[in-house]
């Protein structure tokens, strides 16, 4: 069942209905793609409502005014007036933004009052250690702004902040040359693509993105035209893979949908005033595949590998799913079914989200899914799928039970209806206080300023990992900055301070970006960083496995994850006792070596070739390293 969307323009688009979420006849029970189109389950856009008009030559469409004044209040303009609660000893985290010297804020050009869909996305979070001294820097996308009308969007500089280390910060934009061009800016990704071991940063926006370069000499090198990297779509983030295997590291971009800026188009929310039209309204683009080539430059295989014509991405993650040795990739859709492209030694990639499960949610709905994350939440060594969704909708967590096929199981973690008011962004699996399970965290922010059912800003949370059997929500244990409400966006893991503990650091819409330092204590600990020789150099697509008492931990090396962010790219394990760690690296080609007796309390640098090969029984070949 499809429903024609008449504009004033006179243009006719087909979309799905514009509901947020429509409830199936058929229950709870998995269902195939075929059926769903058959029985017309079909989600439509998260924002306000537009329904078939009954006179569409000569009517507007309904709810929407031809000339809608701005609202007389509009409430997230207005200046906060609660104030986060005390600290206390319990806390896991403290908001320590100020004295790190970290003073950014995000802007998405809402101020013009021109309620266009640009200013829904948000910015964020990028964690790169740029001059290898130890220590995580930090870089943020700046947005945009938009005059007219006719609009006209503009970008806004991005910022990097350089670790000096103690938790100081210094701005260093200027000197490291990452300002950015004149596009409105979202997403970022890090990754080493020239393979000089040196962490490079592609940025995505509106029509627009750059891929910088590290000098290696404290700074960047705008590369974008060089490299053949074009941008004539919306782009959100990208997600760094090999997805060929041949040691260098290429690019999946993701793109939202066909839009551009319209001050004409107004549209009224449940409470009948004026706010952003929704992403429904219209139709999806086309992500990019783009195959690195070795000499500086990528080419676009999109084409070649089989993308599919029309998503509306917000999330990506790429990794070896189903451990065959080929790189799979999970998008995150919003408002349509998600993507599950199978990775494989031939193109045409094979797209298996409804195969896999998680092409709709469990009850066979489209659902508006924006962070993800991969993790092995229960310990089985298989790697599982998380992803938050719209508000009306439940989170996902999904397990992997067998080849990349996964089964919703949100419901029996607890994680059903604690999240069901909120719309969640960045997130992300971590061990935040250190006993081997993986937590979650969820960034919160509507994407509609005024709505009867979920107001724009919206508390953060925090779910801790009991054993697997369930994610008990923590947020009021999670500090003062859990006590109030944000409009979350990108967000980042990582631990700043070297201690052991992850830390925090979380983007919004029109409000400072807030660094967080975990305050659980870590006590014994490891930490990695890989290096790929054979394989790429940052080793995306590794599988490393620790034990931790009787309990294997098994963590990966993945590209992409969160909401439009980069993550630390070191891996933390916990340990029982102060005897020294062995870990296993699985490399992305398949070598298996392990790294003996790794001193705790600082982080190792495991290269590729350089520890004890294991034959397929397990058994050391050799040592050395």
């Amino acid at each position: 069942m499809m429903t024609v969307f008449y504009f004033r323009q006179g243009k006719e688009r087909t979309g799905p209905q514009a509901r947020c979420q429509k409830r199936s006849w058929l229950g709870r029970k998995p269902v195939t793609g075929l059926l769903v189109t058959l029985f017309g389950v079909m989600a439509g856009g998260c924002g306000p409502k537009q329904e078939p008009p009954q006179a569409p030559k000569e009517a507007a469409p309904p709810h929407v005014e031809a000339d809608a004044p701005r609202n007389a209040k509009i409430p997230f303009f207005e200046k906060r007036t609660e104030s986060p609660r005390p600290p206390r000893d319990e806390d896991w985290f403290e908001d320590i933004t100020q004295a790190a010297g970290i003073d950014f804020t995000y802007r998405d050009g809402q101020e013009a009052g021109f309620y266009q869909l640009v200013e829904n996305l948000g910015g964020c979070v990028g964690m790169l250690d740029f001059d290898k001294d130890g220590d995580m820097d930090l870089f943020f996308t700046g947005g945009g702004s938009m005059s007219g009308p006719p609009i006209k969007i503009a970008g806004r500089p991005s910022v990097f902040y350089r670790n000096d280390g103690d938790l100081r910060f210094t701005d260093v934009t200027q000197e490291v040359g990452v300002q950015g061009g004149d596009y409105y800016s979202h997403g970022c990704a890090v990754g080493d693509f020239d393979r000089d071991g040196w962490p490079d940063i592609y940025v995505a926006g509106f029509h627009g993105c750059s891929l910088y370069r590290n000098n290696q000499a404290g700074g960047f090198e705008d590369v974008t035209a060089s490299s053949g990297l074009v941008a004539d779509r919306w782009c959100v983030t990208g997600a760094w893979l090999d997805v060929d295997n041949d040691g260098w590291l290429d690019l999946y971009v993701i793109t939202y949908c066909d839009w551009l800026p319209d001050h004409t188009r107004r549209c009224l929310n449940d409470k009948k005033l004026r706010d952003i039209c929704g992403p429904s309204l219209f139709p999806g683009d086309r992500d990019y595949l783009w195959r690195n080539k070795g000499d500086g430059s990528f080419e676009d295989i999109t084409d070649k590998a089989g993308l599919r014509e029309h998503s509306r991405a917000l999330g990506v993650v790429a990794a070896d799913m189903d451990e065959d040795g080929w790189m799979d990739i999970f998008v995150a859709n919003d408002v349509q079914e998600n993507h599950f492209y199978r990775g494989s030694r031939e193109f045409p990639l094979e797209e298996v989200g409804v195969l896999s499960g998680v092409a709709y949610s469990t009850s066979g709905n489209r659902e508006g899914s924006m962070g993800v994350d991969v993790g092995d939440f229960d310990s089985d060594g298989r790697l599982d799928l998380w992803y938050a969704n719209y508000s009306n909708q439940d989170n996902s967590l999904m397990s992997n039970f067998d080849a990349a096929g996964f089964l919703g199981v949100s419901a029996r973690t607890g994680l059903v209806g604690v999240s069901r008011m909120w719309v969640g962004f960045g997130t992300g699996f971590a061990d935040f206080d250190s006993d081997g399970w993986l937590d979650l965290f969820v960034a919160n922010g509507h994407v509609s300023y005024e709505r009867l059912d979920s107001r724009y800003r919206q508390p953060a949370q925090l779910f801790h990992n009991q054993a697997s059997e369930r994610f008990v929500e923590v947020s009021e244990q999670g500090g003062p900055y859990f006590s109030i409400d944000h409009v979350g966006r990108g967000a980042a893991v990582g631990d700043l301070d070297n201690d052991g503990g992850l830390d925090l650091v979380i983007s919004h819409q029109n409000e400072p970006v807030v660094v967080l330092r975990n305050r659980r204590p870590a006590g014994n600990w490891v930490s990695v960083l890989l290096r790929g020789e054979r394989s790429n150099t940052d080793a995306i697509g590794a599988k490393v496995t620790a034990m931790y008492g009787d309990r294997q931990l098994a963590r990966w090396i993945r590209g992409g994850g969160g909401y439009a962010s980069s993550f630390d790219p070191r891996i933390l394990f916990p340990a029982v006792d102060d005897a020294p760690v062995s870990v296993t690296v699985q490399w992305p080609n398949g070598e298996v070596e392990v790294f003996p007796e790794l001193v705790q309390g600082k982080t190792h640098e495991l290269v590729e070739g350089m520890g004890s090969d294991l034959d397929a029984h397990g058994s050391l070949r050799k040592t050395g390293w």
